[in-house]
């Protein structure tokens, strides 16, 4: 199917959640070879096996990324077994134990990052409690892989959840990739034309007036 499509986001989230038994990273880069049941998916093994097993061009290939993260109760961290995701004490921002990455780090929690795994969480001892999430040191890991993989670029689920200023996870990627004033990134117009459309913003082009 690749000669007939622009592009394929790859929605590289949610590899660990409520439906597991052990607590694990959500959008790991690379598998962990210390703590293998904390990354039972991979982003790298996935664009691998996509770009060379599925024959698709890796300039197609849109990185899907997380503003959000997801919570593990009654646990000890990463691969470690787990019993509940949040209610009723922390239910979360729109869903039982998934939080919008703008109300991270929650209160008392400490954050970490491993770099060799490309993956960030926080944890409170004393509740005993994980959520796995990108933070901006992931975020900019993942812009780094995106250029040496000459991927199309990156998605988000979803930019509503993202923090404003140096904090920001798709200002953080967009840094990265594109230097100084963003100056390498492409700043073209849409080409959308649907001039007979039912709706005015298509028909308009988005234009204002």
């Amino acid at each position: 199917m690749d000669q007939y499509l622009d592009f394929w986001n790859l929605m590289a989230y949610d590899f660990a959640g409520s439906w597991d038994s052990v607590a694990g990273h959500q959008a790991n880069l690379f598998k962990s070879h210390d703590n293998p049941l904390s990354t039972p998916f991979n982003i790298d093994e996935a664009v691998t096996h996509y770009t060379r097993a599925g024959r698709i061009a890796s300039s197609k290939v849109v990185l899907g990324m997380p503003i959000y993260g997801r919570a593990f109760q009654n646990t000890d961290g990463p691969g470690k077994p787990f019993n509940g995701v949040g209610v009723p004490v922390t239910p979360g921002s729109w869903e039982a134990g998934v939080w919008d990455y703008k109300a991270l780090p929650l209160a008392r929690h400490k954050e970490h990052f491993d770099s060799k795994v490309g993956a960030s969480w926080s944890y409170d001892g004393e509740q005993r409690m994980m959520v796995s999430y990108d933070t901006k040191e992931v975020a900019c890991l993942k812009a780094r892989y995106i250029a040496e993989k000459c991927l199309g670029g990156g998605m988000w689920w979803e930019s509503s959840a993202d923090k404003k200023g140096e904090q920001s996870l798709i200002g953080a990627v967009a840094a990265t990739l594109g230097g100084s004033n963003y100056a390498l990134l492409d700043r073209s117009e849409n080409l959308l034309n649907y001039p007979d459309s039912k709706y005015d913003n298509l028909k308009s082009q988005f234009m204002q007036g």
